[in-house]
């Protein structure tokens, strides 16, 4: 499972760091996968301050 998650990572998110691919879910339609971000904190896309806390998730579809 590492192997396939590592490799995934390689292919769907090559230009994003900080990121960890947590699990991968595979049927004849869809792959599902699960990533977190490991970066201690991120700028506010609205006014740039620094944050250390999660303000939102959602699931992309």
């Amino acid at each position: 499972m590492e192997e396939v998650a590592l490799r995934l990572k390689e292919l769907l998110l090559p230009s994003i760091a900080d990121i960890a691919v947590l699990s991968v879910d595979v049927n004849i339609e869809i792959v599902g996968v699960e990533a977190q971000c490991t970066a201690v904190g991120a700028g506010c896309t609205g006014c740039g301050v620094w944050s250390a806390r999660v303000h939102s998730s959602y699931l992309r579809a």
